[in-house]
């Protein structure tokens, strides 16, 4: 069995050459120093958008209407 290696870059052996070149493109033009730091930032504007809006939260009380009317109106 060979020694275990004393440090690996996770995020470098699980991402494609192509990413990880972009990830420290995205590192150096927001000055983020680590890797985690810059995935959670891209999770967090993929995820929340770059300028974060409130979710509306739709209520079940909508009686099925529609823009044409309710379905207790179409019987």
């Amino acid at each position: 069995m060979r020694p275990r290696a004393e440090y690996r870059n996770e995020v470098k052996t699980r991402l494609r050459d192509e990413v990880y070149t972009r990830l420290q493109n995205f590192k150096q033009l927001n000055f983020i120093d680590s890797d985690s730091a810059a995935l959670a930032r891209l999770a967090e504007m993929l995820l929340c958008g770059i300028v974060p809006a409130q979710r509306l939260v739709v209520s079940d009380d909508s009686d099925d209407r529609s823009p044409l009317g309710t379905i207790r109106d179409a019987a």
